[in-house]
């Protein structure tokens, strides 16, 4: 027990104060590349496999393993993995990143329509390596905007995230961390710093999304919104409807135009007849005039 602690001590110190003169990698094969060799389970079309569905903002991960569906592309054969994009009123955006670990997925994207057809890729020009840092570890990193339209007048529907034959078969340094990590003392970047050992790429990895976009109303959505409407008032009524409003309209003119002839203000209930025709108000002219007739009786 006491060997296998002892051990990885002396080869992170090791590590810290030589440099190796012969690159190496960690694996002899990449994860993941014997197995996309073989025709078990090939292959799938881009309309049978399965998109997850991304419903709101935030983090979305993406794991493209072994049991994915293989798909052939000009690029060679990859394992893929695919995400439904929402419907959204603005254009959808979206980082992207594949950790590096002990080997390094490098992703490319597919953007298709609603009918599984190709718009566009997202390949190395978008997506490139980052160097470890304090704060984030070696990785395939790109921030993508996603256009609403493209000029066949579709929008897009889908991602299909795969690798290609090329980036499988090359390797990634260990690329020189940054001045910031050497200074903490990080042994990972004491020993990027001081080997030669390169990044196999592999066929499978996990990636991981940061969407943000403005989703439009969905039927569940709107299902819920009615739900919380009718548990706080009935609709029909929440609102007057035409023939109740013009009839308290023309009620509270009718008591003013009363009002102002009992007090023998009959100028002022003349103007509130005059007023209410303007706003295409009713039978408040009757009521000065029936008013005006018990007004006169009463006075004699």
């Amino acid at each position: 027990m006491k060997n296998v602690i002892i051990v990885p001590a002396i080869l992170a110190l090791s590590a810290c104060t030589t440099t190796t003169n012969s690159p190496a990698s960690f694996y002899v094969t990449a994860p993941g590349v014997e197995e996309l060799k073989s025709d078990e389970h090939c292959c799938s079309q881009l309309n049978t496999i399965h998109y997850q569905p991304v419903t709101q903002n935030g983090e979305h991960r993406l794991s493209i393993a072994l049991t994915s569906p293989k798909v052939v592309f000009k690029s060679g054969r990859s394992f893929v993995e695919g995400i439904q994009l929402p419907a959204s009123l603005t254009p959808i955006s979206f980082s992207v990143h594949s950790n590096i670990t002990t080997s390094a997925f490098v992703p490319s994207i597919l953007i298709l329509d609603d009918q599984y057809q190709p718009l566009d890729v997202i390949d190395e020009q978008s997506i490139h390596y980052q160097a470890q840092g304090l704060l984030n570890s070696a990785r395939y990193t790109g921030d993508i905007e996603l256009n609403q339209r493209y000029k066949n007048g579709k929008s897009p529907a889908y991602l299909v995230v795969f690798t290609t034959k090329e980036a499988i078969e090359t390797e990634s340094p260990v690329g020189e961390p940054s001045d910031m990590a050497m200074r903490s003392g990080d042994i990972q970047a004491n020993i990027a710093h001081n080997t030669d050992y390169s990044i196999p790429h592999s066929a499978i990895g996990n990636v991981s999304f940061t969407f943000n976009f403005e989703a439009l109303a969905t039927p569940a959505s709107e299902e819920l919104r009615e739900e919380r409407i009718n548990d706080t008032v009935t609709k029909k009524d929440a609102l007057a409807t035409p023939h109740q409003t013009a009839e308290s309209e023309e009620n509270v003119y009718t008591e003013l135009v009363e009002n102002a002839v009992k007090s023998g203000n009959f100028s002022t209930a003349l103007a509130y007849v005059e007023e209410s025709e303007r706003l295409a108000i009713s039978g408040v002219r009757a009521t000065f005039i029936q008013a005006m007739k018990q007004y006169e009786e009463a006075d004699n």
